[in-house]
């Protein structure tokens, strides 16, 4: 028996869910990063412009701007102040005229300190011989608390001839606050050990301390020269001169020169040729070790007849000596002749 349909109705529904559209994945990856890229790289180059010109403006305004390195600093006073002193070194006379305080000078572009001592001078050769000086070496500035001050500036020459005087200036570099009549100047190489010549710009100062004196003398002495046919020469010493330099060489510290002026007679009929003065003529102090010379111009030989020859024979020896023995020694043998001599 067939089945008859059933009655009851089916309901058809009104709408049909569709699947979602597939996403197109490989489309977006290839289209987004190149968009990203393009966008950055408009956005580096309009930032590296900007960036450039706010550098280049904001440079320009601060090459503009001084900014003071030492703002609460005292502007130094230019100052004159009057020494006029003179003393004596290695042969050549100085004169301190003034000296001069100030920030700079307008012919001396050296001046690393915050200040310039300018030290305006005399300088005189009263010598007939050419003296060599190295100011670098042997000028300094002497200022309390202070270590002493090198030139940094010199406008005097190395080597003012005989007969001659020059002015000039040599500068120190200082600092602020220097009291113009407390400086010094020293002239003279401490490293050498020479003696030192001070200048004080005020107070006690005694220029003598360093001018040379002469001893006056009128001595004769018969020296036996006992080589090929003895023969007897005299030597007159008519002074001694007891200096701190001899020929632009400054004595050490501690020491003098005594320069001995003899005038040589030979009354024989024949030359006489005893050597150099450094040969046979020797000095000694206090009854102290012999000396031999240190510059010599009595000549080799003295001719026949010859009188009067000059001649000078120094030596080195300590300061303040009031008498001293003068030895000739016989030469080729041993032992000598002994004058004293009292200053």
């Amino acid at each position: 028996m067939a089945k008859k349909p059933s009655s009851i109705p089916v309901l058809t529904p009104l709408y049909k869910e569709k699947p979602p559209a597939p996403v197109a994945v490989g489309s977006q990856r290839s289209k987004n990063p190149r968009r990203q890229w393009l966008l950055f790289s408009v956005l580096l180059v309009v930032g590296v412009i900007i960036l450039s010109s706010v550098s280049y403006a904001a440079w320009g305004w601060l090459k503009n701007i001084k900014i003071p390195t030492n703002p609460t600093s005292t502007p130094v006073p230019s100052q004159t102040f009057n020494v006029q002193r003179t003393a004596d070194y290695a042969g050549l006379q100085y004169t301190v005229v003034t000296i001069q305080y100030a920030p700079s000078f307008a012919d001396d572009g050296i001046h690393p300190g915050a200040a310039v001592v300018r030290v305006n001078m005399n300088v005189a050769n009263k010598s007939s011989n050419q003296i060599n000086v190295a100011y670098y070496d042997i000028a300094r500035l002497l200022a309390p608390h202070l270590s002493a001050l090198n030139p940094t500036n010199v406008s005097l020459s190395v080597g003012p001839k005989p007969g001659t005087s020059e002015i000039g200036w040599i500068d120190f570099s200082a600092p602020t606050g220097l009291q113009l009549s407390a400086l010094k100047l020293q002239l003279g190489s401490a490293q050498l050990g020479e003696y030192l010549v001070t200048i004080p710009f005020t107070g006690n100062f005694n220029p003598n301390n360093y001018t040379d004196r002469t001893s006056a003398q009128n001595l004769d002495f018969s020296y036996y020269f006992p080589y090929n046919n003895p023969r007897l020469l005299t030597y007159h010493l008519s002074s001694v001169d007891i200096r701190d330099a001899y020929q632009g060489v400054q004595t050490k510290a501690g020491q003098q020169f005594y320069v001995l002026n003899f005038r040589v007679t030979n009354p024989n009929g024949t030359a006489v040729a005893p050597g150099f003065g450094y040969d046979y003529i020797r000095i000694s102090f206090n009854g102290g070790p012999i000396h031999p010379p240190v510059y010599n111009t009595l000549p080799y030989t003295f001719n026949a007849g010859a009188k009067s020859v000059s001649g000078r024979v120094v030596f080195t020896g300590p300061v303040g000596i009031k008498a001293f023995t003068i030895e000739f020694l016989v030469q080729y043998g041993s032992g000598g002749t002994e004058f004293s001599v009292s200053l």
